[in-house]
């Protein structure tokens, strides 16, 4: 019987505290170690699951054969590639790094490595989202709204395109598999630096035009996805994961139920791991996403709102 695999995770901010529970809860796997800066977050989290606890990552090499990475953008490339130099599988967060180069380089270490290297997308997990790929056809134009309320609590090391609108870039980008021809975007620098409102259209090569908006300064939460067919619509509401499809004057709702998005991903990390599952989001598709991703950036044109949210 093969022994379990042994996982570390880099991180203890709020989504890498989800990865450390799941993983916990997995079979045939040991939770090997945590590793955060902040030494009360890893005695803490060290304790209550039993646990080596580090306030270094390179102390969990040769200790693992697997890590998830949850820290701040800015530091994915240079973690993640010291993991795949010491043949470490990797489940890194989106956005895969900050720059292009730096995604490819991650990998092709990955690839002559020979171990996984898993990007963090996990809307890709929802089982709406795979329910998708038998009803999309050719689409002619799609429409995404991705909002939230401003969190200060949240880590905001990034602007709203690498932070929330990537989920759906990666998601439509997957679907349609087509490149971007043509971009423009707006966005709106609320309560820093960085735009926290941000509004893209794109044109695929297909033809296929795309509508998205994403807010973190939003008084409201929503998340939605509207395809337009040749012969209908496709309607996705993604925080009640609701289906809806119009076509030929008829309508039919389906709510897709599922585990949990986060369980599905880090099982089907560990199914990578074993060799039993190519990755279903793969180090190419992080790269696919930041290109769409910085592509707008690069088109933006920034507007400073220094207003009341």
């Amino acid at each position: 019987m093969a022994r379990p695999i042994r996982v570390g995770v880099v991180g203890l901010g709020q989504w890498g505290q989800h990865h450390v529970r799941v993983y916990h809860h997995l079979p045939d796997v040991t939770l090997a170690g945590v590793v955060d800066k902040a030494p009360a977050e890893v005695n803490a989290f060290a304790k209550r699951y039993q646990t080596a606890g580090y306030r270094d990552y390179r102390m969990l090499f040769g200790k693992v054969d697997a890590v998830s990475l949850a820290v701040p953008t800015a530091f994915h490339y240079e973690i993640a590639r010291e993991f795949l130099q010491h043949a470490v599988h990797v489940l890194v967060e989106k956005p895969i790094t900050t720059t292009v180069d730096q995604a490819v380089e991650l990998v092709e270490l990955a690839h002559r490595a020979g171990v996984t290297l898993l990007v963090g997308h996990v809307e890709r997990f929802k089982p709406s989202v795979h329910a998708l790929n038998d009803l999309v056809g050719e689409p002619l134009f799609v429409q995404v709204r991705r909002v939230r309320p401003w969190n200060p609590s949240r880590v905001m090391d990034v602007g709203v395109v690498l932070d929330l609108m990537i989920h759906d870039l990666d998601i439509i980008l997957n679907l349609m598999r087509s490149p971007v021809a043509r971009v423009s975007a707006f966005g709106a620098a609320i309560h820093g630096e960085d735009e926290d409102l941000a509004v893209a259209h794109l044109v695929l090569e297909s033809g296929c035009l795309a509508s998205f908006v994403a807010s973190r300064v939003s008084p409201v939460k929503a998340a939605e996805l509207e395809i337009t067919l040749p012969d209908g619509l496709i309607h996705l509401n993604y925080l009640r994961q609701q289906i809806t499809v119009r076509r030929h004057g008829k309508q039919h709702r389906t709510v897709v139920k599922g585990e949990e998005p986060l369980r599905a991903e880090l099982m089907h990390f560990m199914s990578c791991v074993r060799g039993e599952a190519t990755p279903l989001v793969p180090g190419e598709h992080g790269v696919r996403a930041l290109e769409a991703a910085q592509a707008i950036l690069k088109k933006m044109t920034l507007i400073s709102s220094k207003v009341p949210v």
